[in-house]
């Protein structure tokens, strides 16, 4: 049995934690994937913690074998982020699938996934766009009309994207959710904490000691990445560009405003927030700007992505799996970086390049991209 978790880590906190315990006890002597994405996330933020030490990390905590999910995939809207996570696991062979809920309530989020293939949905959204709604709201409101139902919450709206993706793919997995115990999205002190939070209490410099491994806190305490390490450089971009329409994101009516409100913004908070229209909500314009960093175009948004399997790190048992598919695996798997892999990797290793930029072992980082062999972490119970 392989059961596949798709995750951010950022960071790695008691949540994760939970997932992986529930996983060992419902699947006994499961082989656990994890797909990760790696430098930079979906929201368009810097990884606290480089890829390698994120799967280190994991590979301790009952996690067999993690690949990383490209950042084609990792830093685009819910629906491309999951096809991209979906379509790695199906090429992993795994039975099946877990993931953190806040409803636990498959059968409403599979009537969502459903909806969206209605005749009647896409003029249901335009309707309410019409009435002054952001596209977001405009399409909860759409799905809500016809279902009867109404999910907002982050890993909610994910699992609808993954059933999308799971259908389009024909990846027949074993769902396996697990109901948060609370929303703990929200700002309490309680011991189990989002990523969120811990971010931003990070940044605000909290102490975070009581809602991590120690493993995770010792990692962090050496150093880790803020979206406001990169914004000299994003200014620079920005500033630099002659033509800001080819980066993925970049509209019509967003192009006038950057380079007038780039020269006033202090950090990153201030410039989304001057960019913020009903169309331009703050997690779009964060991918947007991220784009812009890392120089990712319309043109290689649209290109037809040769998909690949990274390996970064696994166990014996991890291996074992490896060995078992790798025959008849559909996409490359690739362990080391090789000269025939400059072109199917050269956006990652763009991307790697910029988040070293921000950090104090820049060099380390791309030396590792380029050199560094899947961290083999062996458990003492493993023959």
């Amino acid at each position: 049995m392989t059961v596949g978790i798709v995750a951010e880590l950022n960071p790695f906190h008691k949540g994760h934690e939970k997932l992986i315990q529930k996983v060992k006890e419902k699947y006994k002597d499961a082989t656990i994937v994890v797909v990760l994405s790696g430098n930079f996330q979906q929201r368009g933020i810097p990884s606290l913690l480089d890829k390698w030490t994120k799967t280190e990390i994991i590979l301790h905590h009952g996690v067999d074998l993690v690949v990383e999910l490209p950042f084609f995939y990792a830093t685009q809207s819910a629906d491309i982020f999951a096809t991209g996570a979906i379509s790695l696991l199906k090429a992993l062979e795994v039975d099946v699938i877990a993931f953190g809920t806040e409803s636990n309530d498959i059968k409403g989020l599979k009537s969502y996934a459903i909806a969206q293939e209605d005749e009647s949905f896409n003029s249901l959204v335009q309707v309410f766009l019409k009435m002054g709604n952001n596209y977001p709201t405009a399409l909860s409101l759409a799905l809500e009309e016809l279902t009867g139902k109404r999910y907002q919450l982050p890993n909610d709206l994910l699992i609808i994207s993954y059933l999308k993706a799971m259908k389009k793919l024909n990846a027949n997995f074993e769902l396996f959710p697990v109901q948060r115990e609370k929303d703990y999205h929200d700002e309490n002190k309680s011991c189990m904490m989002s990523a969120n939070f811990l971010r931003k209490s990070l940044k605000d410099e909290q102490r975070i000691d009581n809602y991590i491994e120690k493993d995770v806190l010792k990692a962090l305490s050496k150093g880790f990445s803020m979206q406001d390490d990169y914004f000299p450089y994003l200014e620079y971009k920005i500033l630099s560009s002659r033509d800001l329409s080819i980066y993925l994101g970049v509209d019509e009516n967003l192009l006038p405003k950057l380079k007038e409100k780039i020269l006033v913004a202090k950090n990153y908070e201030e410039l989304i927030h001057s960019l913020e229209t009903k169309n331009h909500t703050y997690n779009y314009l964060s991918r947007t700007l991220l784009h812009i960093l890392v120089g990712f175009r319309k043109e290689d948004a649209k290109k037809t992505f040769k998909n690949y399997i990274r390996l970064l790190g696994f166990t014996e048992k991890g291996q074992r799996h490896l060995n078992q598919i790798k025959k008849n695996c559909p996409i490359p798997i690739i362990s080391k970086f090789r000269r025939e892999h400059q072109e199917l990797l050269k956006l990652d290793i763009l991307a790697t390049s910029i988040y070293a930029l921000g950090r104090e072992d820049k060099n380390k980082l791309i030396h590792e991209e380029f050199q560094k062999a899947p961290i083999r972490v062996r458990r003492e119970n493993e023959l």
